[in-house]
């Protein structure tokens, strides 16, 4: 571990760094389809422990189907499973309108784990045959060209790595057992049901112990303000933070500061500079930020989203668990929903590193790793896509770099969205949605209108397997269904969308 404090300590020199629509578009559903619209893959162990999270997102008009990695070995043919859990990925994004993929669960070396990843080789700035690339199960290339069992050479695979799927993105929630599960579901139930309605959503905090990755910070910060508008993009450095007045002296970046940031609900979005390694992100004065601290977090509904370029801490795939990252996701009632993180060193990439170093430490030239995740928030918090798909998109505007160069390839794959690809980041305060409705309709078949106080709202009426339908209500807020029911019993109702805390309802149906 020393070894690689070093090497990441080296590698700082570098750093001083819509909403788903199942329904048509048309006045009235015309059928009651379910189409798996999010695809969870995970362990059979732990498919029972899903089902809660399923069922939100389903409820909320993004239809969610479960399946093990047990059935996809035995529907999906494949050298191994990776190349079977891509082919699931693919079929469902091609034949059943899937949009999100979600690995539901952890990975360990050596393509072992709950859900593994895919390995990829990398013989440029960095030397791995291992780095874990999620990317790959939408890709629509093997990434293999010629087929020797070895994935992701830059220099032999070339022609057959893509980055992007136009109709698809991905996600990897790194959790380990039931009661991560529970935890994480909890926390998503909270984050798109009872989100701060306050100035909490507008409030983003840029840290680093790092003075010579000021500069293009600085680029950062206000690239992310010029699209944000309404949003608040601070900075929490050694020398200077928005609390140093009400302080009554220097806030100094330890984890103790950090803590306490969080608790008091300062900031919902946090970038995250400088070192670090598996266990820990390391601050002032070399004080490392470990899971000890995280358990000390409070912040119930008020969960932050994070970027971070601190080397190792998005490494979920080591024997040694749980990384920092993992350790902020599994937290229960605090800690982060979403995190993007390397799996390995956060370094910084260019395509002339010797001239465009000295850019970055004199004009703020930001470098691959920096941009990516500058243009990660652009995209979530000007374009209303979700986490998967800003993601998608960021990723997408370097694909000609990283066919250029090999450390941009690089990024791209070690560069993993760790959380739920289905997420709002929530750029403003969230509106909760009024709803108009009947109190109960009878058995059979049915024209129902349901008026949201929000128009552009999804909303979604469900009942088993008898009813699944989602329609945008239009400018006046209605919705209009035409469906069938064969039972009496309840009628879910729900409404949500971009910058929306999720309002519920039920129509009894009576004979």
């Amino acid at each position: 571990m020393k070894v690689l404090y070093l090497f990441c300590v080296i590698f700082s020199l570098v750093l001083i760094v819509p909403n788903i629509v199942i329904a048509e578009s048309s006045k009235y559903t015309k059928k009651n389809t379910r189409e798996a619209t999010v695809l969870l893959i995970t362990d059979e162990s732990l498919v029972a422990s899903w089902q809660a999270f399923a069922e939100w997102k389903t409820r909320l008009g993004k239809s969610c189907k479960i399946i093990s990695t047990k059935e996809i070995a035995q529907q999906y043919k494949g050298q191994d499973i990776q190349q079977q859990i891509k082919a699931c990925c693919l079929d469902h994004i091609k034949s059943h309108s899937t949009r999100w993929i979600v690995l539901g669960g952890d990975s360990q070396a050596g393509g072992k784990g709950l859900v593994p990843d895919r390995d990829t080789t990398h013989n440029s700035v960095l030397k791995y045959s291992d780095i874990p690339t999620d990317v790959y199960y939408i890709s629509e290339k093997s990434w293999d060209a010629n087929e020797d069992g070895i994935y992701g050479d830059w220099k032999k695979d070339k022609g057959s790595i893509s980055y992007t799927n136009d109709k698809a993105c991905i996600g990897r929630i790194p959790v380990r057992t039931s009661e991560d599960v529970k935890a994480y579901t909890d926390k998503i139930i909270a984050y798109e049901s009872n989100y701060s309605t306050k100035e909490f959503a507008e409030k983003m905090v840029f840290t680093c112990p790092a003075r010579g990755a000021f500069p293009k910070i600085k680029t950062s910060q206000n690239e992310i303000s010029q699209v944000w508008k309404n949003g608040q993009v601070m900075q929490f450095y050694n020398t200077h933070s928005p609390w140093d007045k009400e302080m009554k002296s220097r806030y100094t970046l330890i984890p103790d500061n950090w803590v306490d940031m969080i608790n008091k609900y300062k900031t919902s979005k946090l970038h995250m500079h400088g070192h670090g390694l598996l266990p820990c992100w390391i601050l002032d004065n070399n004080k490392k930020m470990t899971a000890k601290f995280v358990k000390q977090l409070k912040n119930k509904d008020h969960y932050l989203a994070i970027t971070t370029v601190s080397c190792f801490t998005g490494q979920f795939d080591d024997e040694q668990d749980p990384s920092i990252t993992e350790s902020m996701i599994r937290q229960a009632q605090g800690g982060a929903v979403l995190i993007v993180a390397p799996a390995r060193e956060g370094v910084a990439v260019f395509h002339n590193p010797q001239v465009d170093f000295k850019l970055m430490m004199s004009e703020g030239k930001m470098d691959g790793t920096t941009a990516l995740m500058t243009r990660f928030w652009k995209y979530a918090l000007s374009d209303n896509k979700t986490a998967g798909e800003a993601m998608q998109a960021a990723k997408a505007d370097i694909v000609s770099d990283a066919e250029k160069t090999s450390s941009f390839h690089l990024i791209q794959c070690e560069l993993n969205l760790l959380g739920d690809p289905t997420l709002d980041l929530r750029a403003k305060p969230p509106v909760t949605p009024e709803l108009q409705m009947p109190k109960s309709i009878k058995v059979g078949k049915s024209r129902l209108q349901i008026t949201s106080s929000c128009p552009g709202s999804s909303i979604c009426v469900w009942k088993g397997d008898e009813v699944y339908a989602v329609v945008i209500s239009d400018d006046k807020g209605k919705a209009e269904f035409e469906i069938s029911t064969k039972t009496p019993g309840q009628l879910l109702v729900s409404a949500y969308g971009s910058c929306m805390n999720a309002a519920l309802g039920e129509i009894e149906i009576i004979n």
